[in-house]
């Protein structure tokens, strides 16, 4: 490669890269140049931020720790890095496997690059080198712990220690070579199915409730791992001769045992960037042929513009299969809900009255109720919904329309999406904790009252810390900061009634059902309209500064 590709490349993962921090650079200084430092807001959310990122941190140290000391005590130590390398690689694979098609295939500047001079391998070589960081991020998550529990408990000689250097910058490759190779499958796979959309969104909810299973097993998991360590070894000696050989090298000190696992992670996407280099030019630009629809002349209606809005907004929603995954993954873990009670639903009657004995039978809903609330903050579907406007969005201001009445058309879609799940879950536990229909209905009204503060505090926020520079969706969907400040400030917000209308509800006789059903209500009612407020004086000014 000569030295102005190199260059040229470089330059493209700095943008990629310098462009996924900007909102967070916006967010600390605020809009105006002038302002600097962290508000008080500001620092909080970056608080949650850290804590839970030092919370994962902290359970993966644990877990190689006891992983640890059982290898130790079967004489097979030399397992440990192999499997955090396996650990690691499967962990940034599922955070980053969706961003792949998007990444390489579908950003919406790939046209405009390849109308430059710039040769389409440089444009796919530094789409990989953004994805190898995105997966950096991901492995260092669990190979950080990793490598400081065996240090802390182990020891590190030389040997060691570089290989366990190598491993971190190694490991990524070998996650961003299978990502790339997922990403060319997907797209080879939607381009025969009629309705792509539908089957990535499906796949993608398939992937996630595989990932949720394991999660809610992780327990027998790993007291499988380690009652069977053992045979563990042998199968990846036996099977996994790379893995066995690297294991060698970092615990016995032969260091030329690291040589075949380093072929692999960096030979992987070397084969798939040539075989993607050849065909990265067809794949960007062919359009694939889309059956004619035939011409049905209908009656034509006239709708309200609010309707008109909402169905604006529910349909850019369902188009985009990242936006439904990720912004509509409440939806799925209330139906999950829901299938948990119907399933399990004598283990809570029966240890209800235990837990509570004074309580009246009301609290069970009240618990429910919380529950679907909590499943619904994770509806982030507003948080992003003003930066997907994009370049475009001088279109929607260019129109005589009230400001408010495209805020409401965004924050409706948030209980919209999360109404099917909160009406099976309530269904489901009418029918299987024989709750009064009183009960069902507060358990329906309670979600969808914090759903529409969730949403419209999605568009508080995306005014707030907007990105207009994306090149594919799955930037502001997946990865933009407002989401994440979305995310955690809601679920701390939908946490603290509950907290102060169960617990009286459980212990003080005279705090009735209806006042703790009540006392939510007025919360989440009261964080709505000042939600408004804010929109209606503040939030018109930022939109009409927008573009």
């Amino acid at each position: 490669m000569s030295n102005s590709s190199m260059k040229t490349v470089a330059d493209l993962v700095k943008i990629k890269i310098t462009g996924g921090i900007s909102s967070l650079l916006t967010f600390m200084r605020g809009h105006e140049k002038k302002k600097s430092g962290f508000s008080l807001g500001t620092a909080f959310i970056v608080a949650i931020i850290i804590i839970a990122f030092l919370f994962m941190m902290a359970f993966s140290f644990g877990l190689a720790a006891a992983l640890g000391f059982q290898m130790s005590m079967k004489n097979c130590l030399w397992l440990y890095f192999p499997l955090g390398i396996i650990s690691a690689a499967v962990f940034s694979l599922v955070g980053t496997v969706f961003a792949a098609q998007s990444y390489l295939f579908e950003s919406t500047d790939n046209e405009l690059l390849l109308s430059m001079p710039i040769r389409p391998s440089d444009v796919l070589l530094s789409r990989m080198l953004a994805l190898y960081v995105l997966n950096l991020v991901y492995s260092t998550i669990i190979l950080l712990p990793v490598g400081l529990a065996y240090g802390i408990f182990f020891g590190y000689s030389i040997i060691t220690f570089i290989c366990y250097i190598i491993t971190l910058m190694i490991v990524p490759s070998l996650s961003t070579g299978l990502c790339c190779i997922f990403g060319f499958v997907v797209g080879k796979i939607t381009q025969i199915i009629p309705n792509k959309n539908i089957m990535t969104v499906i796949f993608g909810f398939a992937t996630i409730a595989v990932v949720a299973a394991l999660g809610l097993n992780l327990g027998p998991i790993v007291v499988a791992l380690m009652n069977y360590i053992e045979i563990i070894a042998y199968n990846v000696r036996e099977l996994i001769v790379p893995l066995y050989w690297y294991g060698l090298a970092s615990n016995e000190g032969m260091f030329w045992g690291i040589l075949p696992i380093i072929l692999v992670c960096i030979g992987l996407p070397s084969l798939v960037f040539w075989f993607l280099s050849i065909k990265f030019l067809k794949l960007v630009t062919k359009k694939t042929a889309m059956k004619k629809k035939k011409y049905v002349e209908k009656p034509m209606k006239k709708t309200g513009l609010q309707y008109a809005l909402i169905k604006k907004e529910l349909g850019y929603f369902l188009s985009i299969p990242a936006y439904v995954m990720n912004s509509g993954l409440s939806t799925i873990m209330s139906i999950f809900l829901g299938i948990g009670i119907i399933m399990r639903g004598d283990v809570i009657t029966e240890w209800m009255p235990i837990l509570f004995p004074d309580a009246s039978s009301s609290l069970m809903g009240l618990a429910i109720g919380s529950s679907l609330a909590l499943c619904c903050t994770i509806n982030d579907v507003t948080a992003p919904s003003i930066s997907l406007e994009g370049k475009t969005i001088w279109l929607l201001k260019s129109t005589p329309i009230d400001p408010m009445k495209v805020f409401w058309g965004k924050a409706l879609l948030s209980p919209i999406v999360s109404l099917p799940g909160v009406i099976f879950t309530s269904l489901a536990s009418a029918l299987t904790l024989e709750l009064s229909s009183f009960d069902v209905a507060f358990i329906i009204i309670i979600p969808m009252i914090s759903c529409l503060f969730s949403g419209f505090l999605g568009i508080c926020i995306n005014l707030k810390i907007p990105r207009f520079d994306w090149s594919t969706e799955i930037t502001v969907i997946k990865q933009s900061l407002s989401v994440i400040v979305t995310l955690f400030v809601a679920m701390f917000f939908t946490s603290i009634p509950f907290v102060f209308a169960i617990i009286p509800a459980a212990y003080l006789p005279d705090f009735s059902a209806v006042m703790s059903y009540g006392l939510c209500i007025a919360y989440f009612l009261i964080l709505v309209v000042l939600e408004i407020f804010y929109l209606s004086t503040d939030g018109k000014k930022i939109w009409d500064k927008l573009g």
